[in-house]
């Protein structure tokens, strides 16, 4: 994960999230690792954000920015000084080693976990990155009933003792009868420790029911079992369990357990699965804005054209571009080019609806679609995000961009075809001056106040620029007019004129639909 630029309200403790960190957090939902953002003040720790994984599985239901509320305790379970907080030790942006901690809430419930952490960039201000993996809920197992130890043979003990993998026997209730070296130096206790405790004391808490099960059958048949267990310090592992039954001298079976530990198989197994999941996650999306990127929004189109012609329902289709983008790489490189991109896409999809798609198409281009819409409700969403965009700069260098915008219906074609008819009015639309919405195959319409075709400035349009007496442009600034305001007196020109103009390729005022 790269260094997120982090913005910080220090008044309200408010942490307004940047797109690649929002994007970062729900990356991480989806690969099934919870994710904390910390923020380091002088007397405390603060919680800025979590995402849904680490709400749920750390039952967080504060209203966050808040100030952490667990007990951290080290991989012993030993307490940890305040200074020695896992985010407090995290001194560099480069990722960190998973190391196992503790967390114990406000109701006394402990949870064992591995994190790893990450500086970002904070405008200054020291922001955490934490990942959290696997975690578990440690919790007491349930009371059982006890019965008489029974007296083992001496060979059955020297033989138990003598093998190389963990063994115990247990008693028809489940109690550890005698557990060898190998399972003690495996899990992490004391033999006195182990002795007369039943045996769910090793099992993780998911598999405590499942286990009590297993138990029952391979008193009467043994068998082959994979069952997930906790060692001391809570970590957990998969575990191989052959048993065999014997009988003692008054008839009672005890269950002989072998224990093979398979934890290396099952972490390739997993890390394998969250590659898979990391390939799709980047085979659909685009990694700088987290949006779908063109390969998936080819297969989103067609789906949305499909769904518009069997249910009879509009669909608009339109191709947002910014404009003079390649200015700002130029200008401000390309740092700061990524994140106008980043807070663009973030911008508009505030702006959309849940059913709306906005795909990064490729470069500065975005596509949009708009189901159960027509065309002059997408023309009016969009005229909608340039008045927002208009009003709120992007990236650190504040700058005011526009876009230019064509839109067009499906009208029994193909997605091809569609797309031509799209890109050509997003043309027109660039023709017309830039930072304007054209419709496809319509009448010339007004939709939004041009842009000045000299590039983004630092500070918005003034409202007094004026349309050039001779609206005659030279063929490499792409016949783009100068900007007017909506009280320009060109926006009041006759029809005629105007088409007049239209027809002939000039640019006939600020904004035009063709």
């Amino acid at each position: 994960m790269n260094a997120l630029p982090i913005t910080l309200d220090s008044d309200t403790r408010q942490m307004p999230l940047q797109p690649t960190l929002q994007s970062t957090l729900e990356g991480l939902d989806l690969l099934g690792i919870a994710a904390l953002v910390c923020r380091i003040e002088d007397d405390a720790v603060w919680i800025a954000e979590a995402n849904a994984l680490a709400r749920r599985q750390l039952a967080l239901d504060t209203e966050l920015p808040a100030a952490d509320p667990w007990q951290w305790l080290d991989g012993k379970l030993q307490p940890l000084a305040a200074d020695a907080h896992p985010a407090r030790q995290c001194d560099t942006s480069a990722p960190q080693r998973w190391q196992r901690y503790h967390l114990r809430d406000h109701r006394g419930e402990l949870r064992a976990l591995r994190l790893r952490c990450r500086g970002v960039d904070a405008d200054g201000e020291r922001q955490v990155l934490l990942a959290l993996d696997r975690i578990t809920a440690i919790a007491p197992p349930p009371a059982q009933p006890r019965t008489r130890t029974p007296q083992l043979p001496a060979s059955l003990r020297q033989w138990i003792g003598s093998l190389p993998i963990g063994a115990c026997v247990l008693d028809a209730a489940g109690y550890l009868c005698l557990v060898n070296p190998a399972l003690c130096n495996f899990f992490g206790y004391a033999a006195c420790e182990l002795l007369e405790r039943h045996f769910q004391v090793l099992l993780a808490p998911a598999s405590r029911e499942l286990g009590q099960r297993y138990h029952q059958t391979s008193l009467t048949s043994g068998g082959q079992r994979s069952l997930e267990l906790m060692r001391r310090d809570g970590s957990l592992c998969a575990m191989q369990v052959e048993d065999s039954v014997v009988h003692y001298v008054d008839g009672q079976p005890l269950r002989i357990a072998c224990l093979v530990d398979m934890t290396a198989q099952r972490d390739q197994t997993r890390a394998l699965q969250a590659r898979n999941r990391r390939l799709e996650y980047l085979a659909t999306r685009d990694e700088m804005t987290g949006l779908h990127n063109r390969r998936y929004g080819q297969q989103l189109l067609e789906q949305a054209m499909q769904r518009s012609r069997r249910y009879g329902e509009p669909l608009a289709v339109a191709m947002l571009d910014l404009d003079h983008f390649k200015a700002v790489n130029d200008e401000h490189g390309h740092a700061v080019g990524d994140d106008v991109l980043r807070e663009f896409s973030s911008l508009v999809g505030t702006l959309l609806r849940q059913s709306d798609t906005l795909i990064r198409w490729g470069g500065e281009e975005f596509l949009l679609l708009l189901p159960g819409v027509d065309r002059g409700a997408a023309q009016a969403t969009l005229d909608r995000i340039l008045a927002r965009l208009a009003q709120q700069p992007l990236s650190a260098c504040e700058l005011q961009l526009s876009f230019s915008a064509g839109i067009a219906e499906p009208r029994q074609t193909t997605p091809q075809a569609l797309l031509e008819r799209v890109d050509a009015a997003l043309y027109q639309a660039k023709q017309a001056g830039r930072g304007c919405v054209t419709l496809a195959d319509g009448a010339p319409q007004v939709t939004a106040l041009n842009q000045d075709p000299a590039g983004p400035q630092e500070s918005p349009v003034p409202e007094d620029s004026t349309v050039p007496e001779d609206p005659e442009l030279p063929e490499n600034l792409g016949l783009c007019a100068n900007p007017a305001s909506s009280e320009d007196p060109a926006m009041s020109e006759d029809t005629t004129t105007r088409e007049t103009l239209a027809l002939s390729g000039r640019p006939a005022g600020p904004t035009v639909a063709t």
